[in-house]
């Protein structure tokens, strides 16, 4: 799911929930979270804002593999026009289709129209035999397709993102329920529980219908940066970390991705060299957002 699309999902599942009751209400009644008001000079919005716009960077569609790591000369974020489809030593997990199935079996059987207009993205596992990679080729080639993106990670020295709380979101992440529905209404839940401690928390949410899709992220982090110096970062570790949730997902990235777009031309054929693997071969061949033109031959 797109960080995008998750931020939308929560925004309208606590739409669906009564109001959060004001900090002093639940005081009164015993039942506020314990926390500690950190009222400090930290505690301003810019920087909880410029936090939050970092975790913008990232897709909640790149699957948490291994994927080739590549040298880079273009932007280092591309964001997806599709969810992404992930092949590996298990096979094709579509998530448009029901589980895992080997790449002859999503080929022969897709869940979609393997030459439908827009972006199809594949997050390839490094590891995976660049031979393998020839046989989704072929495949694709067959069913009409010309153009897909592959997923990679590139060379970047800005450090990685990480939740406030590691153990908060692992705790989380075991938690989770495997339907995609109950898990949007899982996250709506536990953001309304920390919006009783911070109202202003649970206001944010509403206002991101108001604007369009790619620019959810970044009105998030702009409004929930203000709402939290608001409320004197009171549960400040547990609310950075449920943002956390609904942008970059359950999992540390292992890396900045982008989704290199490449033309299946059998006239730029590439012989990989014997047992050599998908991120290998990628290393070598992808580099930046142009087009590629790569056709793996190999059996």
């Amino acid at each position: 799911m797109r960080a995008t699309s998750s931020i939308a999902f929560v925004a309208l599942a606590l739409a669906c929930q009564g109001p959060p009751q004001r900090a002093d209400e639940v005081a009164d009644q015993g039942t506020r979270p314990s926390a500690t008001v950190q009222q400090q000079p930290a505690c301003e919005p810019e920087p909880l804002q410029v936090e939050l716009a970092s975790f913008c960077e990232f897709d909640l569609g790149v699957p948490p593999i291994e994927l080739p790591k590549v040298s880079w000369t273009a932007a280092t974020y591309h964001p997806l026009a599709t969810r992404v489809i992930t092949v590996d030593g298990r096979g094709v997990t579509d998530p448009e289709g029901s589980g895992t199935v080997s790449i002859e079996d999503w080929l022969e059987q897709p869940p979609r129209r393997i030459p439908e207009p827009g972006e199809l993205v594949f997050a390839i596992a490094a590891d995976l035999p660049a031979t393998t990679v020839a046989e989704l080729q072929r495949g694709l080639a067959a069913a009409g397709r010309k153009q897909v993106r592959y997923l990679v990670h590139v060379a970047d020295p800005r450090p990685i993102p990480q939740p406030r709380d590691p153990t908060m979101l692992a705790d989380m992440r075991s938690a989770l329920p495997s339907d995609a529905n109950e898990r949007v209404v899982f996250v709506a839940k536990a953001v309304q529980r920390q919006a009783e401690s911070c109202p202003p928390l649970a206001g944010v949410f509403p206002q991101l219908t108001q604007v369009g899709p790619g620019d959810r992220c970044a009105k998030l982090g702009e409004l929930a940066g203000k709402a939290i110096a608001e409320c004197g970062c009171r549960d400040l570790e547990p609310i950075m970390t449920l943002l956390y949730t609904l942008t970059i997902g359950f999992d540390v990235p292992p890396g900045r991705a982008a989704a290199v777009p490449v033309e299946l031309d059998p006239g730029s054929p590439v012989t990989p060299a014997a047992g050599a693997t998908w991120g290998e071969l990628a290393a070598t061949s992808l580099s930046s957002a142009e087009l590629h033109r790569l056709w793996i031959e190999g059996s």
